[in-house]
Parts: structure tokens; C-alpha cells; sequence
């Protein structure tokens, strides 16, 4: 299926939410696209430059990790956070 620039178009909103993303990124508005659909949809373009990038791999790239201000570095650093980790159910 092939569909063209003039089949869909970007609301206001999403356009200044995807410029956000790549001015925090520091990556050109169509890297990051590309990033956004590869996460939706994981593995399915296995010629993607970053295929097989985990999770935090790509939140480290995309500038996600950090973002947010006011919390721990590391939720470890917390053993509140960490109670029960690893542990099974039974």
C-alpha cells in the first residue's frame, strides 16, 4: 500500500508535539518519526538502522531519559521502590 503526503496530514498539535521531540532530541523531525513509528511498532522494519536497540537505548537517544526533573536519578536509589523486586508470587 503506498499513500502520499496529500492522503493524511498532521493536526497543529501532533506537528508541535513532533517538533518538540526533535528540538529535545536534537534530531532532524523525520529521524524522529521514524523513531516514533519503530516504537509502535517494534521489529517490524528489520533494515532499521536501530533494530534490536532496547528500550533504553532508545529513550536515551530520543533524549527521554532524564527528562523529567524533580525525581531520583535511578528509582533504586529508593528501597521503597525495590521491595519485593525479583521475588515470585508463590
Amino acid at each position: 500500500m503506498s499513500i502520499s503526503s496529500d492522503d493524511f496530514h498532521l493536526t497543529p498539535e501532533q506537528l508541535a508535539h513532533l517538533t518538540n521531540l526533535a528540538h529535545r532530541a536534537g534530531k532532524p523531525l523525520p529521524v524522529v518519526l521514524d523513531a516514533a513509528l519503530a516504537a509502535y511498532h517494534p521489529g517490524a522494519s528489520a533494515d532499521w538502522p536501530h533494530s534490536g536497540e532496547s528500550f533504553y537505548d532508545a529513550a536515551s537517544r530520543l533524549g527521554l531519559i532524564g527528562s523529567i526533573k524533580g525525581t531520583p536519578p535511578d528509582l533504586s536509589t529508593n528501597k521503597k521502590y525495590m521491595e519485593g523486586f525479583g521475588q515470585s508470587d508463590s
